[in-house]
């Protein structure tokens, strides 16, 4: 049985991660804009972007599944599901997470670095005014960054309540020590 800190623990990390992946999914969703020649972009647009979103969800969806029983746990010092679930599940779910974190990031520091490339280039050949293009690419890819990092924080908090599942099932499975 693990401690009642340990338990604890679990549960407000729990609660921490729900309320980390639900402002992902938000800020992820809410990400778009448009030109003043009425042309729209949108985080749909980009396929890592949907994934950040995606894994986002999934992650959201395992921790609202998560949580009464967590608090079940934690209120009467009983498990519903076994030891397993947890391990496995949070484990799964971590590693989703972190792939979500590495694609968002990856893309949107290569848009970024290749936006103001792009923008020199073109700015150099012609006298066209990309001012208002730049700014607002850069808002939507600063919004990205945003998004992605409450997902890595996200995946942070689940990465720690893999470890305690962990150790919830090594001392659930045995009673002889730490290391038994």
């Amino acid at each position: 049985m693990a401690s009642k800190a340990v338990v604890n623990s679990a549960l407000v990390l729990r609660i921490l991660t729900l309320l980390l992946l639900a402002a992902s999914v938000v800020v992820m969703a809410t990400n778009n804009f448009k030109f003043s020649d009425g042309t729209k972009t949108s985080f749909t647009d980009v396929i890592a972007y949907r994934y950040v979103a995606a894994t986002g969800a999934v992650g959201f969806l395992y921790t609202v599944a998560q949580i009464p029983f967590a608090v079940y746990h934690a209120c009467t010092e009983k498990r519903l599901l076994r030891p397993e679930f947890d391990f496995y599940g949070d484990k799964v779910i971590s590693l989703l997470l972190g792939t979500g974190v590495g694609a968002g990031f990856a893309v949107t520091f290569e848009f970024k670095r290749n936006l103001n490339d792009f923008v020199q280039g073109v700015e150099d050949l012609s006298d066209l005014d990309l001012s208002e293009f730049k700014s607002k690419t850069e808002k939507f890819l600063d919004r990205a960054i945003i998004a992605t990092g409450l997902l890595f924080l996200g995946f942070i908090c689940m990465a720690i309540l893999s470890v305690l599942s962990s150790l919830s099932r090594s001392i659930a499975k045995s009673s002889k020590g730490f290391f038994g």
